[in-house]
This record gives structure tokens, sequence and C-alpha cells, in this order.
């Protein structure tokens, strides 16, 4: 019985067949022009998306609605458990508004839309154009002096150099963009990974932001997705309470300038 089941198993392991191989790899400039007709396609989307923000061992979730459209215009609307607004916040022309609606009254607050104001309210380290770019599908190419291209086991790693720094990104055997790696050395500095592609548009619906230094990890869900659609006038305005009482950020006056 037992050379039986030995005998089974040789059979077995002999028609599993080898793994399949990818295509050899193509050229590095196949791989830069898929990714500028990508850069190209998405210019914006509007959607509801459940946000975990983990920061330094804490993990928040939270359910919003995003608005954002290329190169730097973004609206969020942040829920409570009940399904009512908890935070508005939007970005437009390099303005910042932002509504906090737990507190009677809510509080508003209007000022410039600088990467350390907004990380004050999102809690990451990427300015309004980055995080847009980088949840639209597009993350920014580094300059680079060197490139290359490799192959790992399923996938292809298209390297761009710049001394010590490296841009890495990681396609699969259809060419699609699934992961993308900012390095100082060997040290990464950024993680992104595109998960959960749309069968009809190829669109993301997973999208993870990893920043190692900061103990930061960004993971969205998108759902109820609408691509490139124009937006009603407006929608990067806020329209807060009569009542609301302006926010003065600490470090900054009540016109959003530096005190």
């Amino acid at each position: 019985m037992r050379l039986f089941y030995f005998v089974l198993t040789l059979l077995l392991v002999g028609c599993a067949g080898p793994k399949p191989q990818l295509p050899p790899a193509p050229e590095s400039q196949i791989l830069l022009q898929n990714l500028s007709q990508q850069s190209q396609r998405w210019q914006q989307i509007d959607a509801a998306a459940k946000v975990g923000l983990q920061r330094e061992g804490k993990y928040l979730s939270t359910q919003q609605f995003m608005l954002l459209e290329k190169p730097d215009r973004l609206r969020v609307d942040v829920l409570t458990l009940f399904s009512q607004i908890a935070l508005q916040l939007t970005v437009d022309q390099g303005e910042l508004q932002v509504f906090i609606n737990t507190t009677v009254p809510g509080q508003f607050y209007r000022g410039p839309a600088s990467d350390e104001v907004l990380a004050r309210f999102t809690r990451l380290p990427l300015g309004a154009a980055e995080l847009v770019s980088l949840l639209l599908y597009d993350p920014p190419l580094s300059d680079y002096q060197t490139i290359g291209v490799e192959m790992t086991e399923d996938r292809y790693l298209l390297r761009l150099t710049n001394g010590d720094r490296q841009q890495q990104l990681l396609f699969d055997d259809q060419l699609q963009l699934r992961r993308c790696l900012y390095l100082r050395g060997e040290k990464p500095l950024m993680i992104v990974d595109y998960g959960k592609f749309d069968k009809n548009d190829k669109f993301p619906r997973r999208i993870q932001i990893d920043l190692p230094a900061q103990k930061t990890k960004l993971t969205v869900n998108f759902s109820e997705v609408i691509l490139n659609k124009p937006h009603k006038a407006g929608r990067f305005q806020l329209t807060p309470p009569a009542n609301a009482v302006p926010l003065i950020l600490p470090g900054f006056n009540s016109d959003g300038t530096r005190s």
C-alpha cells in the first residue's frame, strides 16, 4: 500500500509540469510608453472608499467619499459610524478648506494647501498632487540617470536609478503595473501596491501606500467608482454652516498665514 501511494505521488508530480514562464522581458522604452499611456488615461475619480490608516501601531478605519482630479484637486467627505458627516476637506487651486463637524458648532478652516498643513489632517507626508497621482493609478516617475529591465519569478521589474535613489516598478505578464517602490540605497521610502483590478476598466479597486520610515500605511478600497466624468461646479468648495467657528491651527493666523 505504501508503494502505491509513493508511485501515485510521483505520477501527480510528473503531471503537474513546469510552471508557466513569462515571455521575454520587454524593452524599457515599451514599459515607459505603457506608463505614459496609463498616466493620461485617468484624470478623475468619484467614488466611495473604505479607508484604513495604520500609524505607529494604531489603526483607524473610516468610510469616505472621494473626489480626485489631476493635478492637485481633491475632496474628501469622512463619515461617522452613523453615516453622518464628520469631516470635509477640499484642496482647490492651492487653497485648503476643512469643515470639522464633530463639535457643536462645527469648526471651519481656510488657508494655503501646503504639504505641512494638509498632513495635519491626512496624517500622511504627501502633498495634494502626489496623493492625487498615486490614487489615480499614476505613481510619479523619478528622475533617472540609468534605466534597466529585469525579470523576477512572476514580474517584470523596471529599475530607474539616480545616484543612491531608485524607483522600481513591477509589471505582470499583461504589462499591468502592480507595485511601485521608491528607495534610497536599499532602504524603501515608499511602497505602493495596486490590486483588485476591474475586469472592464482595468482600474485598481485597492491601493495601499506604505511609508516605512513614518510607520504609516494607508489602504484604500474603492467602490461605486465613476471615472473621468465631469463634476458639478463648486464640488471642490465647501459651504459650512453660518455659525461654524473659524479654526486656527497652531502656528498659523486666522487667514492661513504663519504666525
